[in-house]
């Protein structure tokens, strides 16, 4: 794409926005996110960051993975096309400070091209006096930062409201590059990444916001995304379930902050007509029913990130249904009442039939169910049940499940755990599908691509140097696999929560890691 198209279109999306701030006014930072545009103004800790960056007079430029190099296999290199920023429409690589938000493991493709094809050295061991100082976070920095390390001039872990502000200002304020990172790296909750070949430093645990930078909730309104023209804000944060598989559970500080109805109501612009209610235990909040209630009578409609089955009343569907939605989605993950429970996930079966039941009698078109194969302890009997449990849920109303394969995630208790193969999840489905008769649909998650997600969560620093032999290969399946075969491993750096602690535990505390009898820790990954 010329640089004339690629203008056009930023100029483009720009016009169809609502909110953009900074438009024409110089900036030293790039915020950057390693997958389109329509994913990354999808992202509610994005649009957060880059709102407060520009609040507190620092500002902020965007810059986004071109669209062409979204595909997860992709001939590698692409022909060379310009990466501008939205708000200055200059190169990536003119910035003195670029920050970068990774969601999950598999954006690390993303961040490969991105840096590639922006002319920025990947590797931050690489970088010179003059080109940009790279600072990551995100999501990913719960579970398993150590893949960013190779990349990573600065990481901060966790909640970055605080932290990423005073950071940028430490870098501004340094001429010079290793000054400058020094500087920033001294902050609580930050480190240096691999800025020499093979040394890395101790983990931080994650910053956890301050009361005065919650709720996150959006600065622009456009149609170009996956939520098209929605204002998402988050009526509470964090989680106080413990599901053995969820980083969600091992949030900062634990638990959940809860935002009051009226100050989620204050938010929301006059202009927004959807609103995503955004979070990990949206359902959980004590007053949700009469704040979905207060949007929906205001002509809005409401959409919602996490359903729980046990949660779901006549009143919140009667809403929901108001507010246009045709689909009700809830999790079950565990595929039987036994996984449910190994997995302390605590939904019943009684659940699953009454939210079943009530979706049926409020007109709505289907209730789709997220399942999760492949946890371990999982049996064939577990399957059977699975296929008598969704035919019967069928016999009420239009079923959907949605399969992903499980992948241990660091700082879980299933941290270590062994993948449970491409073939025998891909042979799970085909029996799910084959006793489901056609009764049920079926959106099965490519079994591959949790394989790789595997492998990044569980590998040390060694995963980024993978990622980036992985992408110039073409980032196939077979790729990923070879690059992981060749690149040594590396011990990840022991991290706040990391429960190889738990291992070690006597009386009391160890009472919840023996609770159920799954084989923990240090096992190999099957294919």
């Amino acid at each position: 794409m010329a640089v004339s198209d690629e203008r056009a279109l930023l100029r483009a999306r720009l016009d169809r926005e609502i909110g953009t701030l900074g438009v024409g006014r110089p900036s030293e930072v790039a915020f950057a996110y390693p997958s389109p545009y329509r994913a990354g103004m999808s992202s509610l800790g994005y649009q957060t960051l880059y709102r407060l960056l520009h609040e507190l007079q620092i500002g902020a430029h965007r810059a986004f993975l071109p669209d062409a190099w979204e595909p997860m296999a992709l001939p590698w290199p692409q022909p060379k096309r310009p990466i501008l920023t939205y708000e200055g429409e200059r190169p990536l690589s003119s910035y003195r400070v670029v920050a970068i938000s990774v969601a999950y493991e598999l954006e690390l493709a993303g961040l490969v091209r991105l840096l590639e094809g922006s002319g920025i050295p990947v590797l931050a061991a690489e970088r010179r006096e003059h080109d940009p100082i790279l600072v990551f976070g995100g999501p990913l920095t719960f579970s398993n930062p150590s893949s960013l390390l190779p990349f990573a001039d600065l990481l901060i872990a966790g909640e970055a409201e605080d932290v990423l502000p005073d950071a940028i200002e430490r870098l501004l304020s340094h001429r010079r590059r290793e000054p400058a990172i020094a500087a920033a790296a001294e902050l609580p909750h930050t480190i240096v990444g691999e800025l020499s070949p093979g040394l890395w430093h101790d983990l931080p645990e994650p910053a956890r916001a301050s009361k005065e930078r919650v709720p996150a909730y959006s600065a622009i309104l456009t149609p170009d995304t996956e939520l098209a023209d929605m204002f998402l804000v988050e009526p509470e944060r964090g989680c106080s379930r413990q599901c053995a598989f969820c980083v969600m559970r091992i949030q900062p500080g634990g638990g959940m902050r809860l935002v009051e109805i009226d100050r989620v109501l204050d938010l929301v612009p006059e202009q927004a007509r959807k609103v995503g209610l955004v979070g990990a235990a949206v359902t959980d909040h004590p007053d949700l029913e009469p704040l979905v209630a207060s949007l929906v009578e205001s002509g809005r409609s409401v959409s919602i990130s996490s359903l729980r089955a046990d949660r779901l009343t006549p009143t919140f569907l009667r809403d929901m249904q108001r507010s246009g939605h045709r689909t009700i989605t809830v999790a079950s993950d565990g595929i039987s009442e036994r996984m449910r429970l190994l997995l302390d996930r605590k939904i019943k079966e009684e659940h699953l039939l009454r939210a079943a039941k009530l979706v049926h009698e409020h007109g709505f078109h289907r209730l789709k169910v997220y399942e999760m194969i492949g946890a371990p302890g999982e049996t064939d009997a577990d399957v059977d049940e699975l296929i008598r449990f969704a035919r019967e849920l069928a016999g009420i109303g239009r079923l959907a499940l949605t399969f992903s394969t499980f992948v241990a995630k660091r700082n879980t208790p299933l941290d270590g755990q062994a993948f449970f193969g491409v073939k025998a999840a891909e042979e799970r489905l085909r029996r799910i599908r084959s006793g489901l008769g056609g009764k049920v649909e079926i959106r099965p998650q490519s079994p591959r691509w949790a394989h790789i997600e595997y492998f990044l969560a569980q590998r040390g620093p060694d995963a980024g140097h993978a990622a980036i032999q992985a992408v110039r290969a073409g980032a196939r399946y077979a790729d990923w696999i070879r690059a992981f075969e060749t690149t040594p491993p590396v011990d990840r750096p022991l991290k706040f929560g990391d429960e190889a602690a738990w291992a070690r535990r006597r009386g009391k505390a160890a009472e919840r890691r023996n609770k159920f009898p799954l084989p923990v820790l240090g096992a190999s990954s099957g294919s």
